[in-house]
């Protein structure tokens, strides 16, 4: 396989781990020959779309969700455009899109025999009940949504998840909803540049925690936040990342007088993400279950590992697969900031263990979590679809 287009309804690259998977994953697919490239909703004609979300604001009458499935209805349907117009421009091996959104619009397109390839970061429908209220399980534009994202197994030849829970999720979905005889289903656990991310600080008597998460309720945190109530000043946190839980996190630091110890930067540009690794000594990942569902392989705990400090979790879903508690990092009960508290004692108190833990960390990345050794994986599975 020579060619290969990506495709993704989100914005790239964005502060996001999907966004960090796909250039990780492009970096090894051009170092073993295979030439990428990407659509992205940046591709957009932004005026068009701003112009076509003011025509639809009437909908707003019959309720948020109106709108909201609305808005998005026009959002894909600029960004089909977008595909079909890169599909016409070029001819590709394989179609690998990062989301079932981009992928159900691949239906009714001329793909020129290029063969499509999913990758599933999460579950079907879960991004619509991430940043708002308005949509839920129960709620019929869900259902709407959610029905369209499943058009996208009619047309997939392979789905790749990245972690084995989503993995199950999708072998019963396709179970009931797929109307293809067959579609091969793989899971390849998240990866990165092993290169970039190096040891640099050891543990001493300050304590630098870094956070880099979206500020949405499936990664808690909140709870990491409310740890810091009562540790020493030594102690502090760095919050890289921004989201619907931004208010709720600021009056908590205010009401609690945590402004020197909890420091939030907002988004920041994925490159300008090592500084802040380079800084600290410790990480946290304090995500909790939604809706049932869990945290998959999360690209900010490989990228602490690889940075060689201590990284405490909450001991759910891929994270716990991940880690083994003290030995290539430390588990914390999710929701309980009492938890992850003592976590973060014991590192102060035992920071030779720490250090130790560290190093185990950084090995086990580079042996289980290259984005080389993925790429090749992921080129097997391209052309196995063939």
């Amino acid at each position: 396989m020579k060619k290969l287009l990506m495709i993704t309804y989100d914005r790239y690259p964005h502060e996001g781990g999907k966004s960090t998977h796909m250039s990780y994953l492009i970096s090894g697919l051009n170092s073993i020959g295979v030439k990428t490239s990407v659509v992205s909703f940046d591709t957009v004609n932004n005026a068009m779309y701003a112009f076509m979300k003011l025509l639809i604001q009437p909908t707003k009458i019959k309720g948020l969700d109106c709108y909201l499935y609305y808005r998005l209805k026009v959002g894909k349907y600029l960004f089909k455009k977008q595909i079909k117009k890169a599909l016409k421009n070029d001819e590709y091996d394989m179609i690998s899109a990062q989301d079932a959104i981009s992928c159900s619009l691949l239906n009714g397109l001329e793909t020129r025999n290029a063969k499509i390839s999913l990758t599933m970061h999460t579950y079907f429908g879960l991004e619509y009940t991430l940043d708002n209220d308005a949509l839920n399980e129960e709620n019929p534009y869900y259902q709407k949504l959610l029905k369209e994202e499943l058009e996208s197994l009619n047309i997939v030849n392979g789905i790749i998840a990245v972690d084995s829970r989503i993995k199950e999720h999708l072998m019963n979905i396709i179970a009931t909803h797929s109307r293809k005889d067959s579609i091969s289903i793989h899971s390849i656990k998240n990866f990165i540049n092993t290169d970039v991310f190096k040891k640099k600080n050891s543990i001493d008597e300050s304590i630098d925690i870094i956070c880099v998460r979206r500020l949405v309720e499936k990664n808690g945190v909140i709870y990491a936040v409310k740890a810091m109530k009562g540790l020493d000043k030594c102690i502090k946190l760095h919050i890289v990342g921004d989201g619907p839980e931004r208010g709720k996190i600021e009056t908590f630091i205010r009401e609690n007088n945590l402004q020197s110890q909890v420091i939030l930067y907002g988004s920041v540009k994925n490159e300008n993400i090592l500084e802040f690794y380079h800084k600290c000594n410790v990480a946290i990942i304090p995500s909790i279950t939604v809706n049932g569902l869990q945290e998959a392989t999360s690209i900010s705990a490989l990228e602490a590992m690889a940075s060689g400090m201590p990284v405490i979790v909450s001991s759910i879903g891929g994270l716990a697969e991940l880690i083994s508690d003290k030995q290539n990092g430390l588990w914390a009960n999710e929701k309980d900031e009492s938890s992850i508290r003592e976590c973060i004692l014991w590192i102060k108190n035992n920071p030779r263990k720490s250090e130790e833990i560290g190093e185990r960390a950084r090995n086990y990345i580079v042996d289980n979590h290259s984005h080389i050794v993925a790429a090749s994986k992921y080129l097997e599975i391209f052309e196995s679809n063939k």
